[in-house]
């Protein structure tokens, strides 16, 4: 596979998109995973650091609606 900005070799795909990147190329961003309900009915999350992001993608800080789905 080829990166999606200079067409080098790629090294990882994008966490959220799947776009293919160089290590040139490549940025990291956290994201969320999961979120549960823990002990004394406190909410928590599940997120991870560092994944590979092709800075290209928008991942968006809120969820959006999707009607069409429902």
């Amino acid at each position: 596979m080829k990166c999606w900005h200079c067409e080098e070799q790629a090294r990882a795909s994008c966490a959220f998109c799947g776009r293919f990147v160089c290590k040139d190329h490549a940025a990291t961003m956290s994201t969320f995973i999961t979120m549960f309900v823990g002990a004394n009915n406190t909410p928590k999350g599940l997120a991870v650091a560092n994944v590979i992001w092709c800075g290209e993608c928008e991942p968006q800080p809120e969820p959006i609606s999707m009607p069409e789905l429902y």
